[in-house]
């Protein structure tokens, strides 16, 4: 069962204001950061109930790559596709829960999404604050109420833009955002399964960050990127004079379920390893 929570970042909730509301509901200063007494630093205890934290939402980047040789400097075009009920976060959510009932049946799952959408400095500011043990009071607030041990954090991240091709090699220039699609209007690929050469290719890509977080110590027991990319060449003319025609709009959306889903089938295991 999915829990739907608003997405307000104005609040940020330091480990010591949700150990100690935890504790006792007391009333904290807004912005106080200070270690609370007495959080063990020993090892970390067993996942009894893990709220997973998705806030992927459902937007599609899009980036175009610049024609800049120099690959240290990144000045590819990214924009934002709005788009609803694509299934990010049902994907990502899907594959913690089937884990989970394979490998840590006894675990109690609770499943969180962000009513309304994060951008991508939102999400990666979520992340980085929760090294800080430093969380939206929403995220808190979620904890306490369901008297979580231990929480997962799925947002958007970014890498470098990597579509593999023949013999292990891949292509892409600079770094991608998120979901989304690379669009390259330049580089000649040819499709595997039909031969068919297309001035460009269409490339799908996710960016994840999967972070576990123990409630006791407020501590990152582990974290773990995704960093997926699949290439895409036309398979009829009008396919490959438009690298965008390269999918369907279903097989666009599929293919990108798909990354989300299998990325975190693949760094789980390691990641709940650690608890």
């Amino acid at each position: 069962m999915k829990n739907v929570l608003p997405a307000k970042l104005n609040g940020i909730a330091s480990r010591r204001e949700w150990l100690l509301t935890a504790m006792a509901a007391l009333t904290l200063p807004a912005n106080s950061w200070a270690q609370a007494p007495g959080v063990p630093d020993g090892p970390s205890g067993p996942v009894t109930t893990l709220g997973i934290f998705s806030l992927l939402g459902d937007g599609i980047q899009i980036t175009v790559p610049s024609d800049i040789t120099d690959s240290r400097l990144d000045r590819n075009a990214r924009d934002s596709l709005p788009t609803k009920e694509i299934g990010f976060d049902q994907a990502a959510l899907r594959a913690v829960h089937e884990f989970m009932k394979q490998q840590r049946p006894s675990a109690k799952l609770q499943m969180f999404r962000a009513t309304t959408p994060l951008s991508l400095p939102e999400q990666r500011d979520v992340a980085e604050g929760a090294k800080r043990a430093e969380l939206p009071s929403w995220i808190a607030q979620a904890i306490v109420q369901a008297k979580l041990s231990h929480l997962l954090l799925i947002t958007r991240h970014r890498g470098d833009a990597a579509f593999p091709v023949a013999d292990g090699f891949t292509v892409g220039k600079g770094t991608v955002e998120g979901i989304g699609y690379y669009l390259d209007a330049i580089t000649e690929v040819k499709n595997r399964d039909t031969g068919m050469k297309s001035q460009g290719f269409l490339g799908a890509y996710a960016m994840i960050r999967v972070q576990l977080m123990e409630v006791a110590s407020g501590k990152i027991l582990s974290s773990q990127d995704i960093r997926a990319g699949q290439l895409y060449a036309g398979r009829k003319d009008t396919e490959a004079e438009n690298v965008w025609n390269a999918l369907t709009p279903t097989e666009k959306v599929e293919a990108l379920r798909s990354l989300v889903r299998d990325g975190m089938s693949r760094v789980l295991p390691q990641l709940i390893a650690q608890a």
